[in-house]
Order: C-alpha cells, then structure tokens, then sequence
C-alpha cells in the first residue's frame, strides 16, 4: 500500500482511530498495529507476509536460545546460522540471478562456455530493511547489549511496524521494541506534529520528486539526443528526486508514527549542507549508515587494528562496497558503494591534513568550497546510481562532457525553483528536526501555511500520475 494512495488514506483513520479507542489496553493496541501492517505489507502480495512472519519468528527464538546458552562456541554457532539463514534468504529472492549471471559472464570470458537462463523470482518488498532489522536485534543480544524480547506480539509487532516497514527508517531493537512493551498516551501536540511532518513528506514527494521523475526519466533514456548542460541538470534534478522522494518517505513515516505515539529513528538531517562525505552519510539515510558503521566497519576495522590507518580504509571501503549490494544487485550499486568507501577513506586517513589546510582558508570560503565538491561528487555517485548499467552511465559521462554546454536547456525552470525553493526552506530550519516543524508559531500563521500545501499538493498534477518510492526496490 502506497502511503500516497486512496487506499492508504482510508485505511490509515480506520486503525488511527480503532488504535486510540484501545487506549487502556495496550495489547490490543499492539493486536490492532500487527493486523494493520499486515493487511498494509500484503497489499501488494500477501505471500510477502508469510516471508515476513517466519523471520520474525525465528529471529525471535534464535535470540532467545543465543542469550540462554552458556557456552560461548554455541552461541558463536547460533549466531553464524542466524547469519547465514537470515542473509542466505535474502540472497536467494535478491541477488540469486545476479551472482549467477555474473559468474556466467566471466566464466564465457575464458572460453568455458557457460549458459544460463535467469529464473523468475519475486522481491519481496522491503526485504532488506526487515532482514537488517532483525540481524541488526540478534547481533545486539549475541553481544549483550540489549536482551532478548519475552513479548512475542509485541516484537513481531515492532519488526513489522507499517509506518518504517517498507523503506525504514531501519530502526534497532532497543529504541522501537520498548514503545510497544510500554503504554502509549495520547498527545495533541504530537499529533498536530505528526501531521505537519506527513504533509511535508507528502508535499517532497509529490511536488517535487514525482514532478521531477518525468524530466529525469527522459534525460536518463534519451541522452544521446541532449546536449551537456541537459544532461547535467538531469543528474542534478535525480539527486533532488531521490532526496525528496526517500527523505519524503521518511517524513510520512515519523509522523504518522508520532501520531499514534511513537517516535521513530530520524533518518534525515539536511545532508546538502554537509561539508565532507563523511559528514553528508551522517545526515542522509543515517538509520542505514549507522547500521553499517556498528555491525560492519566497526568490527572490520577492529578486525584491521594492525594494519594502522589502512586497516579503517579497508573498513570503509569494504562496508560501502557491501551497502552498495545491499542496495540491489547491479554492478552499478557496488561501484556506487566502492566511491563512497574511497572517498570516506581518503577522508579517514587526510583528516589532519585537511583541518591544517583548512586554517589557511577564509572559514566560508572553505565551508562553500567544500559543500560544492560533496555535492558535485554525490552527484557524479547518483548518476551511477540511477544508471541501468555501467555501460549506460560511461555513455552519459562521454555525453555530459562533449555535449554542448552553451546551448537552451532542455528542462522545466519551474522544478528547479521547487527545488531552490526546498533549500531555502531547509535553510531557514536547519536547527529543526524537519523543514515544515512550525508546531510553536503564531496559530494563523501555522496553519495557513499547511493550508497552502494541501492545495499546492491536490491542485499538482502528479497527484494522478504518481511514481513508486524509489527505495521500494531495496
């Protein structure tokens, strides 16, 4: 179920309101949440349900057994099966034809002769996000930081939790599970909150990513035919897409939570204003980047110790390299993860440098020239990303830089004052936890404001020609 859908806005009032009448009974509450994501995440296919329920299942028993037992080998062997079960799963239904087929190719490249007919597999939606959240709960009770659940409705709750199920953000076990163990009270001031935190979701993602979407698809599909200057405001309009369309995502997902009591992982906080990459991945789907920095490149680089500063660039590279895959099996994602983890290696190993380097500088002229180069390399990075191919992104490449950079865009000068418009917004309430948090202003004000939105979204003529979130594929 699309949160920007018919559908979602009938069945979101029927569980707001049927779980706020439960108030003195807080299982029921959580009976009513574990119904409603399901009904919510087999609206597409119901069989993804099934998927869902058996991992949180065994997740929830392999935890219990890993905190239980007293030998350290057992729980070590517990551990590795959770792993290979939980990761061998997700590898099958998202990466089983890739890695085949690739091993395919280079097997041919030597003259094996190899062939190979992909088999048809169905993705189930958001199976990366509900795998690392329940991989990311095991390791925490392997390690002894958080305790295993007794609650079994509340944790199959927690995992399949409708707002965050889909595209997160990708919360951990000891920030959400205890909102569902614990009463939830009624706030008006949350809900006015949440509700101003949803329609600016709902306003990134309609407004301006689906709006920008056509323009993009169109450069991306005909560059041959476009000129330099096209092209490169084509992968500067995808940056903004996917920026508000999954940080859009995000802000219909905290406020929807918020309004029926819960507090979400904040997944967002004005990555374009960063001034390094490292910086920009602490801002920008920072529930992912901090899984990665907990189970993956702490304990490589722990791994490394004795390698010096080598062994966290080896950390980094190797962690984005794997979020890379994680994003979908595509050669275009893991060169996409492997120039972040270059980047934020160099950026390990020159930090003391750069700081004395950066003492020679105005402080911002150096603030500006360094947001400029974050923001030309992650545009460079998201062209690879949206690229269908690599092939198809050394072809935009050869064409941005020999394309005519003198001649008429080919784009719409509205979508880019949307989005002039965005960072401004950002600008002004960078210090707040999102752009539309106006909750404590002037009464008139506030709510004129939303007002606008609402007839700025329904008079969009997106509104009937929507796109999918884009992180849906992940």
């Amino acid at each position: 179920m699309l949160f920007s859908s018919l559908s979602f806005f009938v069945f979101f009032p029927i569980v707001f309101i049927l779980y706020w009448s439960l108030f003195k009974y807080r299982k029921a509450q959580n009976i009513v949440l574990l119904l409603a994501s399901y009904v919510f995440y087999g609206w597409w296919d119901w069989r993804f349900c099934v998927l869902l329920l058996l991992s949180s299942v065994f997740g929830f028993f392999m935890a219990k057994n890993i905190e239980r037992s007293n030998s350290q080998k057992q729980r070590n062997l517990l551990m590795t099966l959770s792993v290979i079960v939980h990761v061998g799963i997700l590898c099958y239904f998202k990466y089983f034809n890739f890695f085949v087929s690739s091993f395919v190719d280079l097997a041919n490249a030597i003259g094996w002769q190899l062939n190979f007919i992909p088999i048809k597999v169905i993705l189930p939606l958001a199976i990366s996000f509900f795998t690392f959240h329940i991989l990311g709960y095991t390791f925490d009770v392997y390690q002894g930081k958080y305790k295993s659940s007794n609650r079994f409705v509340a944790f199959i709750t927690h995992i399949a939790f409708f707002p965050q199920l889909v595209a997160g953000p990708i919360e951990r076990a000891n920030h959400l599970l205890p909102q569902f163990e614990a009463d939830r009270k009624f706030s008006l001031p949350k809900l006015e909150d949440g509700f101003m935190q949803m329609l600016w979701g709902f306003f990134k993602k309609i407004v301006i990513a689906d709006g920008l979407a056509m323009q993009v698809n169109y450069i991306f599909a005909n560059y041959h035919d476009l000129n330099g200057i096209t092209i490169a405001l084509g992968i500067i309009m995808f940056t903004f897409q996917m920026y508000c369309d999954f940080s859009g995502y995000s802000d219909i997902a905290l406020g929807c939570a918020r309004m029926m009591g819960f507090e979400l992982l904040q997944n967002f906080n004005y990555p374009f204003f960063s001034q390094s990459i490292s910086e920009f991945w602490r801002k920008w789907h920072i529930s992912l980047s901090s899984w990665i920095q907990d189970y993956l490149f702490t304990p490589i680089s722990f791994k490394r110790r004795n390698w010096g500063k080598f062994g966290i660039f080896y950390a980094a590279l190797v962690s984005f390299t794997l979020s890379g895959l994680w994003h979908g099996a595509n050669w275009t994602f893991i060169v996409w993860g492997a120039f972040h983890g270059l980047a934020i290696g160099y950026e390990l190993l020159t930090k003391k440098k750069r700081k004395k380097v950066s003492k020679k500088f105005n402080p911002v002229f150096y603030a500006v020239a360094s947001g400029i180069i974050v923001f030309i390399f992650w545009c460079f990075t998201q062209l690879i990303f949206r690229a269908e191919s690599l092939h198809h992104a050394w072809g935009m490449l050869q064409k941005l830089f020999t394309g005519d950079w003198l001649a008429k865009p080919e784009i719409s000068v509205t979508m880019l004052l949307w989005v002039v418009g965005l960072l401004i917004a950002e600008w002004i309430q960078r210090n707040k936890p999102y752009a539309l948090a106006i909750s404590n202003t002037n009464f008139i004000f506030k709510w004129s404001v939303c007002a606008i939105l609402i007839m700025i979204i329904f008079s969009s003529k997106n509104l009937n020609n929507q796109t999918e979130f884009l992180y849906f594929q992940f």
